[in-house]
């Protein structure tokens, strides 16, 4: 009896042994008689996607996150290798164990085999188990931080997901206290060629952080001027803790970043298509991902969104605050502003003194948004201009009146989900006044020049990336021979007309750098590489802008026999106004003087009106004179 009891004493963890590998035998062979690794959402918590050149294979890049030393290319023996390393014994850090690193994986399989009686030992894994009870998640939003030019790093907007806590205990929801799930390069420099560079070819890590929604906020509505748009998801609670599994796996991964492919909106629908598999949206998105194109594919291709809201950034709510001000109030305001450029102390002069509890409200709650929107980084490093809001604040806890609420409704036509597609194509015909003629052709990749339909993008901007133009007909050089030339390419070319005002006087600017057909009355059209930038001030009319700026550019080409180098400044006049969203004119004089050449003065005089069908369509007419040419087109254009 005794021998008999001591046997099976001896023999119980060799029989605890014997079950777990019966259990991993059976997992193992139900996933293969099922074809579990063909399932998609398997495939999607791997991120298997087909590259470039038509490979699947997972766009993981770091080995960590694999299994199977194949895993990166075989989802089988990624599959199988998982489920062996979940029956594992733990390790001594039991958070070391797959179940912990891989709580997505183990809820995905362990519903797949819900009907197979497995007996799963379910491991407690503490530092997961903190990470998901931080989060709290009952629902999910996309967003959408859009463009101010002003902030070059907006240029494309930027997507990120924010994972929503249930109300508290009083039925109010904070948003502040949600979490945000953003993806981005993590940059090792600061120079502006080597990041777009490294950016366009993957040549920095990607990585994903949970970062409080409040920091966001801070961020991108304080430091950057940049509005919210904020999309609630229909996203099913079993499905956000999905969600926070697999962010909790891709934690230690990393990802090459590619900024027109792999980017933060492309990896934020990706991890939303592997925590539900009803998801579909990267099928609907072209090769090239836009922030932009991905909330349009959201509101158009899906019926994922639920509802959205607007967060205004700082520099909005001070400007509509600065509307609140007479103009007497604007006088003592601009003495604050004044004060604060100057000295190291704000002083409240008689006049303020003698004015009512109301009017100094309104004025300290102007000036204490035009600090935060000004001062954005000084605030946070807790600068001269930190201790000097907090006397301001100081001073307006004495007043016992409340701020004026500050309600924002953008007009629909401001609302990103209802932009046009950001890529372009046209054709059309041209003719000058010496009875040349051309076919026109053209191709933009991204996003929004100031005539294109105004839906969705910023008015007084224009982001153009890989705008391509060629024409086929009569050639300048040879007479009676028609030829197919490159008419413009612009790598990049940016305006920004942010319009001065006194509460927010900024400048307007542009930048382009890309090839142009170059015509002057110097030499024959030559294509010539150029860089082309101005600055200068934008006025706000209402329906109509003016711009004033003084423009240089350099140019180099073959139109200079020595040194191939050129350029010319002078001054720019540009009257932009829109009749409505569908209709938009813009007319521009311009004058330049030459380095070179004996007719160094250039002129040039510009109109250009769009009137779009839809958002799809649209036709643009064009009269260019050049003093010694005059030139007209017209062209089709198709947005898709």
């Amino acid at each position: 009896m005794r021998f008999s009891v001591l046997t099976f004493l001896f023999l119980i963890p060799g029989v605890s042994l014997a079950t777990e590998a019966s259990a991993q035998d059976r997992v193992l062979q139900i996933s293969r008689s099922q074809k579990l690794s063909e399932d998609r959402q398997w495939r999607k918590l791997l991120h298997f996607e087909r590259d470039t050149f038509f490979v699947q294979e997972s766009q993981i890049d770091s080995p960590g996150f694999f299994f199977s030393k194949g895993g990166k290319k075989d989802p089988a023996a990624e599959l199988e290798a998982t489920i062996v390393a979940f029956f594992q014994a733990p390790p001594t850090d039991i958070n070391e164990h797959a179940q912990c690193k891989f709580p997505a994986r183990y809820r995905w399989l362990k519903e797949k085999l819900k009907n197979q009686n497995v007996p799963w030992k379910d491991l407690v894994c503490d530092r997961y188990l903190a990470f998901a009870k931080g989060l709290q998640g009952e629902s999910v939003s996309l967003v959408f931080s859009s463009y101010y030019l002003n902030n070059p790093s907006s240029a494309f907007g930027h997507t990120f997901l924010r994972v929503n806590k249930s109300a508290g205990a009083d039925g109010q929801r904070h948003e502040l206290l949600d979490y945000g799930l953003n993806y981005a390069a993590e940059s090792d420099t600061n120079n502006a060629f080597l990041y777009g560079f490294k950016g366009l070819f993957g040549l920095f890590p990607g990585q994903f952080r949970s970062i409080p929604y409040y920091y966001k906020v801070r961020e991108y509505n304080n430091a950057e001027s940049r509005d919210l748009w904020e999309y609630e998801l229909d996203i099913k609670p079993a499905a956000v803790e999905m969600l926070i599994a697999h962010v909790w796996e891709l934690g230690p991964a990393q990802i090459d970043y590619w900024y027109l492919t792999e980017n933060c909106s492309y990896h934020m629908l990706s991890i939303l298509e592997a925590a539900d598999p009803q998801v579909d949206v990267l099928a609907h998105l072209d090769h090239y991902v836009i922030p932009a194109d991905t909330i349009r594919v959201l509101w158009t291709k899906t019926s994922l969104v639920k509802r959205y809201k607007y967060r205004p950034s700082i520099r909005q709510v001070y400007f509509e605050r600065g509307k609140l001000l007479n103009e007497e109030e604007k006088n003592e305001f601009a003495e604050l502003v004044h004060q604060i450029r100057t000295q190291d102390e704000i002083y409240y002069g008689p006049s303020f003194q003698k004015r009512s509890s109301e009017s100094q409200a309104r004025i300290l709650d102007a000036f204490i948004d035009f600090i935060d929107f000004q001062y954005s980084k000084e605030v946070q490093e807790a600068g001269r201009e930190a201790q000097l809001k907090m006397r301001v604040l100081g001073k307006r806890s004495e007043i016992s009146v409340q701020p004026q609420d500050i309600r924002i409704d953008p007009v629909p036509e401001e609302r990103p989900h209802l932009a046009h597609s950001s890529g372009r194509w046209g054709m059309g015909y041209s003719q000058d006044t010496a009875d040349r003629s051309w076919t026109l052709l053209t191709h933009r990749f991204a996003l929004h020049d100031r005539l294109d339909p105004a839906w969705g993008y910023p008015t007084y901007s224009q982001i153009t990336f890989f705008d391509l133009g060629f024409s086929y007909g009569d050639s300048f050089g040879d007479p009676g021979e028609k030829k197919f030339e490159l008419e413009n390419f612009a790598a990049f070319e940016l305006v920004s007309a942010s319009p001065w005002s006194t509460l927010i006087p900024d400048h307007s600017w542009r930048f382009k750098l890309g090839v142009e057909r170059t015509r002057n009355e110097n030499f024959l059209p030559t294509h010539e590489g150029i860089l082309r930038l101005g600055g200068g001030w934008t006025f706000d009319y209402g329906s109509f802008d003016i711009s004033a700026q003084v423009q240089g550019e350099v140019h180099y080409g073959p139109t200079l026999s020595d040194n191939k180098l050129w350029g010319g400044a002078g001054p720019l006049v540009e009257l932009h106004y829109r009749w409505n969203s569908w209709w938009l004119w813009q007319a521009g004089l311009f004058y330049r003087r030459d380095s070179a050449w004996d007719r160094q003065d250039y002129f040039r005089t510009q109109i250009e009106t769009q009137y779009s069908f839809s958002k799809t369509w649209g036709v643009r007419a064009s009269y260019r004179n050049e003093r010694f040419l005059e030139e007209t087109s017209l062209q089709l254009f198709n947005y898709y």
